[in-house]
């Protein structure tokens, strides 16, 4: 049998060997997974079994068909939480750092990611609602009715707001501890970039859920607040598509400097 150590394991080998969306140029430092990572995965583990915990099988037709139909937000949870589980394994795999102040970081970050699954499964929960709505399934309807008021609503995207927010500005206070410890890790120019880039790039992932909450308490108290606030997500594909645009003509233009540069120092 396999342990969920063994497994993650597995993973990590899997995603590195491919190296799985990584740039090819920067230098891995933590390639062997230490007890802080697996920990970490540990965690990550108990999260995804939070979001399973009130599932039981199904004993009647219609409990599978409700159970379809949770598929939908089960899957959009684990999503997000696998995608943030991913950035946490490339800033250990890029910088090793097992030091005090990460250790601090990491479990700061572990408890918000456990705070953040409830919030988060009840939100994708609500996403059932125009789903049933427009497929005439009246008993979901009726058992979802009673979930929130609407009142509520607005209430409910601060909190989540909050902990997304939380998730990406603790990611961010992570690779700019990084960044401060370039020399010492000798990163080269375009590590350097990359870790910017990471650092501006989780800065925006928090930025969206944080505007987010400002709708929320600005239209608080009124039905279209949990709307207005909701939308506010959508920016996240315009936004990651321009800064990922920058990025990546940036990045090609830093690598062009540093390939003249060393052609300079081997002529």
């Amino acid at each position: 049998m396999i342990t969920r150590n063994r497994f993650s394991d597995m993973v990590r080998d899997l995603l590195t060997k491919n190296k799985v969306g990584l740039n090819q140029e920067f230098r891995f430092r933590g390639q062997e997974p230490g007890r802080l990572e697996n920990f970490s995965d540990a965690v990550f583990a108990l999260a995804i079994t939070l979001l399973l915990i009130s599932t039981s099988p199904p004993s009647s037709f219609e409990q599978v068909k409700r159970f379809a139909f949770d598929l939908i937000p089960f899957l959009l949870c684990i999503a997000l939480i696998i995608s943030i589980w991913y950035e946490h394994y490339v800033f250990f795999l890029r910088y090793g750092l097992r030091n005090g102040k990460i250790v601090m970081l990491n479990t700061l970050f572990l408890v918000i990611v456990l705070f953040y699954v409830y919030p988060l499964k009840f939100l994708t929960k609500l996403i059932l609602f125009p789903i049933a709505a427009m497929t005439g399934q009246d008993n979901i309807l009726t058992e979802m009715n009673g979930l929130i008021k609407g009142k509520d609503v607005a209430d409910l995207m601060i909190i989540y707001g909050l902990g997304a927010a939380a998730v990406f500005l603790v990611l961010r206070w992570m690779y700019a501890y990084a960044y401060k410890q370039a020399d010492a890790m000798e990163l080269n120019e375009i590590e350097r970039f990359d870790t910017r880039s990471r650092i501006q790039s989780n800065t925006l992932m928090a930025t969206v859920p944080l505007l987010s909450v400002m709708m929320a308490i600005i239209f608080h108290g009124h039905w279209i607040a949990g709307l207005i606030s909701g939308m506010t997500y959508f920016l996240y594909t315009p936004i990651m598509v321009l800064f990922a645009r920058n990025v990546d003509r940036r990045r090609k233009k830093c690598l062009e400097e540093m390939n003249t540069k060393n052609e300079v120092v081997l002529s």
